[in-house]
């Protein structure tokens, strides 16, 4: 009879274990349906079960490899001679019941979502892998190479604090970079730790002690775990004063990560507190008060509120963890501010919208009075995309091309461009400054290519999914991506992905959010990625992500399950890790919001099955709905809404270093340009159209403090243009409009 079973197999120790199995047929295969989180009515076993834990095998395969793919584990009669699967699929059984009975938490994403362990994996040159990581959606183990004598799933506590880093991604999403990074480490250690609670060590029981002399990975009790300087392996700092300031391991996440973890220690080890106690308030201190970007103080801060939420201000709880985090070196100031709010745009707010054939472009003025009919009868594939100022208006037509539309607001004009030569994209986002687009090809990859007009240079990056693992693998498994949008700094692309990994089964697939770090302000980024959510339920997805106007931390998004005809806008603080539910429809519905973030504009459809774009007021946290929607314009798609006015946008920092500004803008035959320079130096001045191509050179000498600079523009047609300022302290790119 199909259905849940169990078995008793030999894990990597030789010791025998009652691991839960499934029977399809006369095929047992090694997935957990038993536990309460089972969704019976969606599950179709073998290969799309929701609500399981499920061990596969990647058959020494890379994720980091087109390659890559894993199979079922499977017996035909129920006994079982994989100690490898055993101990991954043990463990993994051990770390869900830990989660369910400490915390009440209903698998890793806390949604009863899937846990999926693959055994087998190893580097992209075929090398047995010397690592353990998480990517979002799975549990990586490799086989063991040189730090680590047998396969890394035979430690409980390695298996625990790496499917401990989707609880922590799940709830406080702490961001893989520098001390929250290192925080993130932490909590997957504390975790880890509590899971296979018997001592305070690390990897103990596959480490090669000829690489790590203590015999352990990590010690959480002793950092510096028998070494006495980074040099040292398994060494990590035990104090605030000993903290790695590199930027190496992602400015150290898996170093100063020792620092929290000694912290935990001693709060922990303190006789009015206890383990028990220990791990309560450090879970609350996760899921209730820590966010995306918090530091060490933070960390210190949100524990003291843990425990004082659940023991008392006075209690010697309380003032147990205060005296741990003094013992490491964290005090009480210090604590992290991330969100970044600019004034609104002081314009006039307007809509660019395609018909619902996706014939033409039109523009509204934001109470719906028709401006441009149309704005161009060029045929769109993709969602425009609007500069700040609203005077450059981009997207990909039908043919491939790349076009961008100029518009005078001062006096109602527009006129169209081709960008591309070549016919090979698919869809196109401009910065808000209007210095970079960033666009997909027909290729359909797992490529996005920013192309930045000061430089007159390109770049494409790869697409990946970020993972846990020292040394910095990843995993590429990204499919494709679709949408894309350029935040208010102009340095990061937000972008929704599909990503697969191939079973012989159904491979498992999900659209998800991230965001690459494409530019630094003067040059290309580095390519980092993070990413919105990992460990979303199964058969759901994220996507259409759209940036508020005036707060890079805010973004509203779909969520939706295709399979359940569900559909759901949604807002969210991705700082704090709030979300609300703005609408509930039909189908997908392309956010955008309002120049003053008090209004989202999305597509709809009337009962009749008429196609509009609709408008939900918002609150003042602009990610709940504040009011009724309501139809805004019928038989339209794909609103953006944008105001024409200018604003600075606190996107470059050479900008704001020499006070650069150039008036009048729009400007007639001549630009007066104001900045000031610590020096006295060469300064060239380039003037770039929409194309890239260099329609204005000129070099002036300049003094050291307050300069004011005349530059004729009387032979540049009307239009958009960008301004390249070279100086000794860098370079800076503005745009301007030419009447």
């Amino acid at each position: 009879m199909d259905g849940p079973a169990t078995a008793n197999a030999n894990d990597l120790f030789g010791i025998s274990r009652l691991i839960n199995t499934y029977q399809v047929g006369s095929t047992y295969f090694f997935i957990d349906a038993s536990q309460t989180m089972l969704n019976s009515s969606q599950s179709v076993f073998p290969n799309e079960p929701v609500g399981v834990i499920w061990t596969i095998d990647a058959q020494n395969t890379s994720p980091e490899n087109d390659d890559f793919g894993a199979v079922h584990v499977t017996s035909g009669n129920n006994s079982w001679n994989n100690p490898k699967a055993v101990s991954a699929h043990f463990h993994a059984e051990k770390a869900y019941d830990y989660f369910k009975n400490t915390f009440n938490r209903n698998s890793i994403n806390g949604q009863g979502g899937n846990i999926v362990s693959l055994i087998n994996v190893v580097e992209d040159d075929g090398a047995q892998m010397d690592n353990a990581f998480w990517n979002g959606a799975a549990m990586f183990y490799g086989n063991g190479d040189q730090a680590f004598t047998a396969p890394l799933q035979k430690a409980l506590d390695v298996s625990g604090h790496e499917m401990s880093h989707g609880v922590v991604q799940a709830t406080a999403n702490l961001e893989y970079l520098n001390e929250s990074g290192a925080l993130n480490e932490s909590f997957a250690d504390v975790f880890g730790a509590m899971i296979d609670r018997d001592d305070w060590k690390m990897g103990e029981d596959l480490t090669n002690t000829q690489l790590f002399p203590t015999g352990a990975l990590r010690d959480l009790s002793d950092p510096h775990n028998g070494g006495s300087s980074l040099n040292d392996n398994g060494w990590q700092p035990a104090h605030y004063t000993e903290r790695y300031i590199g930027n190496e391991d992602n400015g150290g996440v898996h170093i100063n990560s020792g620092i929290v973890n000694k912290a935990f220690v001693l709060f922990a080890n303190n006789a009015s507190v206890g383990k028990a106690k220990a791990e309560q308030v450090y879970y609350r201190a996760l899921s209730q008060y820590l966010t995306k970007s918090s530091n060490f103080v933070d960390c210190r801060i949100a524990v003291v509120q843990a425990a004082t939420d659940i023991h008392g201000a006075n209690a010697a709880e309380t003032n147990a963890a205060k005296a741990a985090f003094d013992a490491v070196g964290i005090g009480s100031s210090g604590g992290s501010d991330n969100t970044n709010d600019i004034e609104t745009n002081p314009g006039d707010d307007y809509v660019v919208m395609t018909d619902s054939n996706f014939d033409n472009l039109y523009i509204v003025t934001g109470d719906g009075q028709v401006v441009f009919d149309p704005l161009t009868t060029v045929s769109p594939q993709s969602k425009p995309s609007v500069t700040d100022d609203g005077s450059v208006i981009v997207f990909a037509d039908t043919d491939n091309h790349i076009r961008a539309i100029t518009v005078n607001w001062s006096n109602g004009t527009s006129s169209i461009q081709t960008l591309s030569t070549d016919a090979i994209w698919t869809n196109v986002a401009i910065s808000k400054d209007g210095g970079r687009i960033a666009a997909l090809t027909t290729d359909n990859d797992d490529r996005i290519f920013v192309y930045d007009f000061g430089l007159e240079e390109g770049q494409f990056f790869q697409l990946y999914n970020p993972t846990t693992a020292q040394g910095g693998q990843n995993s590429y498994n990204v499919v494709y991506p679709d949408v894309l949008e350029w935040d208010i700094t102009g340095q990061w692309v937000m972008y929704d992905a599909l990503s697969r990994i191939n079973t012989s089964g159904e491979d498992i697939e999900y659209w998800d959010i991230g965001f690459l770090y494409a530019w630094n302000g003067n040059d290309f980024g580095d390519g980092f990625i993070q990413k919105l959510y990992s460990s979303l339920p199964e058969n759901y997805s994220v996507g259409n992500p759209t940036f508020s106007k005036n707060s890079d931390y805010i973004i509203a998004f779909d969520y939706f399950s295709e399979l359940e005809d569900q559909y759901q806008l949604i807002g969210a603080d991705i700082e704090r890790g709030e979300t609300g539910i703005i609408f509930e429809g039909s189908e997908l519905h392309w956010p955008s919001y309002s120049p003053n973030d008090d209004q989202l504009v999305f597509n709809g459809n009337l009962q009749d099955g008429t196609e509009v774009l609709a408008i939900r007021p918002l609150d003042s946290d602009k990610i709940n709905a504040g009011g009724d929607a309501f139809v805004f314009v019928e038989e339209t798609r794909l609103g953006v809404w944008f105001a024409d006015g200018e604003r600075p946008l606190g996107a470059n920092d050479l900008v704001a270093q020499n006070d650069i500004r150039l008036y009048p803008n729009p400007v007639g035959d001549a630009l007066n340009l104001d900045f000031k320079l610590k020096n006295m130096g060469d300064v060239q001045l380039q003037v770039f159209d929409l194309l890239g191509r260099l329609v204005f050179l000129e070099k002036t000498v300049a003094n050291a403090g307050e300069n004011h600079h005349r530059m004729a523009t009387n032979t540049l047609r009307s239009g958009t243009y960008l301004l390249k300022i070279g100086m000794a302290e860098g370079q800076a790119t503005m745009k301007f409009v030419k009447k």
